[in-house]
């Protein structure tokens, strides 16, 4: 069935292409995609993999659930769709102590929720107890880890690191400092919501909605939900769009076909094949852009000879990641020569160029020597796991080719279901394995955090302990920069996804970025435009 969608959406595109000029063209630009047709209102269509499930901001997990939480609720912060800084919402302003522990919010005196009472420090407070008390079932609560006092479920509320100081002062200590803390706070799941008590722990559903954000949900149906704009927001006059439509659409050919009819403005989330983006990309209204979503190996250090860096080193330059993401992968994917993407550098000084992980068979050779292993000599086989995934088997088999090619030592690749997976990785039992994440916010040290913690606390736990030891001042060194991250080397990043969308060439504001996360309130639509 699979087989017999793809091959139907091929025909469709190479059909558009033989009709549409300039879509094989060398010497001429390419065309749009499909039907334009210059829209007489700001109503903004757009297919985003399916409808939203829940606009509740502590359940929301991934687009489009998150994309309609940012546009129904707004947060102390949120980011700059292009540049991804963070910028006022909520609080107008807000200053750190020095040591970047203590940060201070001041929030503005006009914002009001849907029912237009005001939004306060308190309700920040509250929201974010409610999540912790929500614990593993919210998928984010990991996010608000760093403040003091946060635990699965707060029992002593006054220990807590979040506090109003009054109805517009909010201040929040955090145990370890964190100089990109105000673009942490502009993700979904730091958006309050309307509640008394943060003991209120079931989800909120569309018809309890009371939100404080651009737009208001006005209907969710089986094959659309719409959202309005909301007349109580504090910045109204900027917004551009009176209406948002999720349409549903069942998976990318059906989104492909709504688009080339011009029934939609936007197609993201699609899961298009390699073919379909290959004949999609000489059109200008077709985008590609680097998503935070990286593929890693992680290394069981508690294992010799895993537990030198020289070996780890030349392992991790033997890979030849441009080749992966070239003939394995098919081009749709960014090879990875650190842990966070370029558009990621945020506040942080960029990466040195010696600090980024690069193809070098000669180094590899040489370090691997230098740990006492000449051309692989007396090097024990190592133990790879990966998930059953196809994708990831090709990965791994490319990867165990390179290392046995270029420094003699040969690779067992261990492919598990996804609960002996998980559980493998639980009792230690690998030497290498494949790890995945994709990166919720431009935050280096929440992102090394998730990287790295996991790993730490897999290799140093026994599975029936429900007690996690403090991190040792090593292990605290590598979650505070990703450049001590390159150089220690406890994993090594492979490849980086990419995130596809079609738009419209008379929308303006729906920009991409690296955390996949446009913005409606910038979005508009040029009702006068004609085509060049």
């Amino acid at each position: 069935m699979r087989r017999s969608r793809f091959s139907g959406l091929c025909s469709l595109l190479l059909a558009a292409c033989l009709t549409h000029t300039g879509c094989f063209s060398v010497d001429e630009p390419s065309t749009y995609y499909g039907k334009v047709v210059t829209p007489r209102s700001q109503e903004f269509r757009w297919s985003n993999g399916g409808l939203p499930q829940t606009f509740d901001p502590a359940f929301a997990a991934a687009p489009p659930d998150t994309d309609a939480v940012r546009a129904l609720f707004e947060g102390l912060t949120d980011y700059d769709p292009k540049t991804l800084a963070p910028v006022p919402a909520v609080a107008t302003r807000w200053e750190s102590s020095n040591d970047g522990r203590v940060w201070t919010f001041y929030l503005r005196d006009n914002a009001r929720w849907s029912n237009g009472e005001k939004v306060t420090a308190e309700d920040f407070v509250r929201s974010w107890e409610r999540t912790l008390n929500i614990g593993p079932l919210a998928p984010h609560t990991e996010l608000l880890a760093n403040i003091e006092g946060a635990t699965p479920s707060i029992s002593t509320p006054h220990d807590f690191g979040a506090r109003a100081i009054n109805e517009h002062v909010l201040q929040v200590t955090l145990q370890q400092a964190d100089n990109s803390f105000p673009a942490l706070v502009a993700h979904p799941v730091f958006r309050p919501v309307k509640v008394a008590d943060a003991a209120s722990t079931s989800r909120i559903e569309s018809h309890e909605l009371v939100s404080n954000g651009a737009f208001l949900l006005t209907a969710a149906e089986n094959d659309r939900v719409r959202l309005e704009r909301a007349r109580t927001y504090w910045d109204d006059a900027s917004v551009a769009l009176d209406k948002v439509t999720f349409v549903n659409t069942a998976n990318a050919e059906d989104a492909l076909t709504a688009y080339e009819a011009g029934e939609v403005d936007a197609v993201t989330n699609a899961p298009f094949e390699p073919l379909a983006l290959k004949l999609l990309a000489p059109y200008k209204d077709f985008r590609r852009s680097t998503f935070g979503a990286l593929t890693y190996y992680g290394f069981n250090t508690e294992r010799e000879p895993f537990d030198d860096v020289r070996v780890r080193e030349a392992l991790a330059l033997a890979i030849d990641r441009e080749r992966i993401s070239r003939d394995d992968l098919g081009g749709a994917t960014e090879p990875a020569g650190k842990f966070l993407p370029e558009a990621m550098s945020g506040e942080k000084p960029v990466v040195a160029q010696a600090e980024i992980i690069e193809h070098d068979a000669n180094k590899a050779r040489e370090l691997l020597a230098e740990a006492g292993y000449p051309n692989g000599e007396g090097f024990p086989v190592i133990r790879l796991l990966v998930n059953r995934n196809e994708q990831q088997r090709i990965v791994a088999q490319s990867i165990a080719a390179m290392w046995r090619a270029t420094l003699n030592i040969e690779t067992e690749v261990v492919i598990r279901s996804w609960d002996e997976y998980e559980a493998a990785i639980l009792a230690g039992d690998y030497d290498v394995v494949r790890r995945g994440m994709v990166m919720q916010t431009t935050s280096e040290l929440v992102n090394l955090k998730m990287l790295f913690d996991r790993d730490t606390r897999v290799l140093t736990i026994e599975p029936e302990s429900n007690e996690q030891p403090a991190p040792s001042p090593e292990e605290k060194r590598i979650l505070e920069t990703e450049s001590q991250a390159l150089k220690d080397l406890k994993a090594v990043p492979i490849y980086f996804a990419s995130s596809y969308s079609l738009v419209k060439p008379y929308v303006s504001g729906f920009d991409s970025n690296v955390l996949d996360a446009p913005s409606l309130k910038q979005t508009r639509l040029d009702t006068n435009w004609k085509h060049p």
